[in-house]
């Protein structure tokens, strides 16, 4: 992909859930007896690697609509895995699985891709080995591995020769399946997502701070808080939120507001450092949310300038390093990065892809030892990166090619799939303009626009796909009223809406009077489409009329629940529109207010609720958005303004449909 050329940076966003809490989220409700529904999930597939592999271990674990629920087997309770785990990319799932399976007496296998094969696992072997667990691995003891747990696990008091929250964790996990006290001591803080993940989930943990300024955290094993069903919402990650911060500072004018952000001291290394170089950045409604401190962001184009940034600030920022050295691209005098050596350990030797990287974009960059120097100024760009498989250098170095003078492209996105998937979407419409080089953007004349709009009953979905045909001259389809004409024929033949088989015969007699009929619009209609709509025959019957109708010599918009996914897959745009329950509730209480339709609030609501079960569990084609989709979330958005954010969208991919 190739990055150049940014529009200032405007928008209310939110990024993904924070994959260090994910991960833990997933593995803890594991442990603890009861179902723990999970929102904000990070769906990238270092995390998914997680869900799977608990899978593997007997956990039972569904997803729907972006809800997971994870069924918890308490503490012991997890099976021998009949596979291999393959844990993809991430270090993070291997070590810490690794440490919650050490005490179980069988015999685990990890795997991984390419770069985690490559990666050491000694730091987190050696303290799981004196707590008894065997480990037999490649020489560096790389994966892949075995791991065979000991029935007689020893609690241990392990001093990490380094601070690292994956080795702390690891022997945390393994501390609550064996019998006594585990206390890891940590020369500095790290990351402490665990000890709050393991309070909010009802294990006791006790932290102290040490007269040297190492901190000590001990848990005690066999604990069994009380059954319970819990509710946890993951926050947004702040080192994604890092690329969006440095991309509206370095690129004049912009102005960017990114809600629910994880603002634990312990991860806001970043924003501090940015800070002390003269960013404008702000938080606001600070809170709490399952033990861990979240707050909403503002952030301002802002001239930077050079300082040092100290060694103690490591772990509070490790992952953010390489976007930082990008915004001292940027700024004015030397930024000095001291005590780097973690990030030769990572998904690929970080600190020396980000040297490489800076040079060949003509910014002059050395590293001393461990140290990073670089001088700031306007870099020049016009490089390729070699990523290395390394999603965080990947998306460093196109929020680069924003601001330089050249594009900056680089050889490999498909990194950035295991912690950002929507990254691109998320930065092109915010004003970025990054480019797939393999899927080139310009469009001839004579080729038809196919829209596709998404999303949940009362968003807004409807409105916006009228006006995107409407400004773009396309034809328009509101696929809902297919189903409504369904449902109206049936209801008005007096059958029920569960007959299948009539259901059916009338898919296949719509004609275009019946799309046309006023009585789609009433209430009962609209409940008897979405029973209706759950029928793979209905669907089927109805999916040629609307592939047909996407095939419209001036090209279309069509809007429902599975466009994206089914019926249009290959889109030109994708777009799902949602809100919240509650936001919804208003809208469609107050339209059917507007047409002279008394109707309670409340029933409203519940009636919004049932269709959203009924569409997310459907066994055909479920309602979420496809994986290529640009999400909206309209709950505090106008109509006009997301109109305004897909005009632009649209444009900055095909400039020439301005005219």
């Amino acid at each position: 992909m190739r990055s150049g050329g940014a529009s200032p940076l405007k928008g209310d966003i939110t990024v993904p859930g924070d994959k260090s809490i994910s991960h833990r989220a997933l593995m803890l409700s594991s442990q603890a007896l009861g179902t723990t529904t999970i929102s904000g999930l990070l769906e990238g597939d270092d995390v998914l690697n997680t869900a799977k592999a608990l899978q593997h271990l007997g956990v039972n674990i569904r997803q729907s609509n972006h809800v997971w629920e994870v069924d918890g087997v308490g503490i012991g309770g997890l099976a021998e895995s009949d596979s291999v785990l393959d844990m993809g990319n991430s270090g993070t799932s291997t070590r810490l699985l690794m440490g919650l399976l050490s005490a179980y007496p069988f015999t685990t296998f990890f795997t991984g891709d390419d770069s985690l094969r490559s990666r050491p696992m000694g730091r987190v072997v050696t303290p799981l080995a004196q707590m008894g667990a065997k480990v037999t691995a490649r020489t560096g003891m790389k994966l892949p591995l075995s791991l065979t747990g000991s029935p007689d696990s020893m609690p241990i008091d392990y001093h990490l020769p380094v601070a690292s929250a994956q080795v702390k964790s690891a022997i945390l996990l393994a501390g609550l399946n064996t019998p006594g006290i585990t206390t890891v001591v940590e020369p500095q803080p790290t990351r402490d997502h665990t000890e709050n993940m393991l309070r909010y989930f009802g294990f006791k943990v006790k932290t102290e701070k040490m007269d040297d300024g190492a901190v000590s955290v001990s848990v005690r094993g066999y604990q069994k808080p009380e059954y319970e069903n819990r509710t946890l919402t993951v926050p947004g990650d702040p080192s994604s939120a890092a690329f969006v911060i440095v991309a509206a500072l370095i690129c004049p004018h912009s102005s960017v507001f990114i809600r629910n952000v994880c603002v634990n001291l312990l991860r806001t290394g970043l924003i501090t450092t940015l800070i002390e170089m003269g960013a404008k950045i702000e938080l606001h409604n600070e809170r709490d949310v399952a033990g861990e401190p979240v707050a909403d962001i503002l952030v301002v184009h802002s001239p930077l300038k050079g300082i040092t940034v100290p060694a103690s600030r490591v772990p509070s920022m490790i992952d953010e390093y390489p976007i930082l050295a990008v915004a001292a691209a940027f700024a004015e005098g030397v930024t000095v990065m001291e005590d780097l050596a973690e990030l030769r350990v990572k998904e690929s030797d970080r600190l020396s892809a980000i040297l490489e990287s800076l040079q060949a974009c003509g910014v002059e960059a050395s590293a001393e030892g461990d140290t990073l120097s670089v001088t700031g100024g306007k870099p020049r760009g016009g490089a390729t990166i070699k990523t290395r498989f390394d999603h965080r250098i990947a998306m460093s170095f196109l929020i680069m090619g924003m601001a330089t003078a050249q594009p900056v492209t680089v050889d490999d996105v498909t990194s950035i799939q295991t912690s950002f998937p929507n990254f691109v979407n998320l930065i092109n419409g915010i004003g970025g303009h990054i480019r797939d080089l393999r899927n080139p953007t310009v469009r001839r004349h004579h080729e038809p626009l196919v829209v596709a709009v998404d999303g949940p009953a009362a968003s807004g979905k409807g409105t916006l796909a009228r006006r995107i045909a409407e400004h773009f001259n396309l034809e328009y389809l509101d696929t809902g009223s297919l189903y409504r004409a369904v449902g109206m024929k049936i209801v008005y033949a007096g059958k029920e809406p569960s007959d299948v088989k009539a259901a059916e015969e009338a898919a296949r007699s719509i004609d275009a009077e019946d799309l046309a009929n006023p009585r789609l619009r009433q209430e009962r209609i609209g409940q008897a489409a979405s029973i209706v709509s759950a029928f793979p025959e209905v669907r089927q019957a109805l999916l040629d009329f609307q592939r047909k109708f996407a095939g419209s010599s001036r090209g279309a918009v069509l809007d429902g629940r599975d466009i994206g996914t089914v019926v249009c897959p290959k889109a030109d745009f994708k777009f799902f529109v949602t809100a919240t329950l509650y936001a919804r509730a208003k809208r469609r209480h107050r339209e059917l207010q507007g047409q002279g339709i008394e109707v309670i609030f409340e029933s409203v609501l519940d009636d919004l609720r049932e269709r959203d079960e009924r569409d997310e569990k459907r066994s055909i084609a479920p309602l979420r958005p496809s994986e290529d989709a640009f999400i909206i979330d309209s709950s505090t958005h106008d109509a006009d303004a997301v109109f305004d954010l897909v005009r632009q969208v649209i444009l900055r991919k095909y400039p020439a449909l301005a005219a």
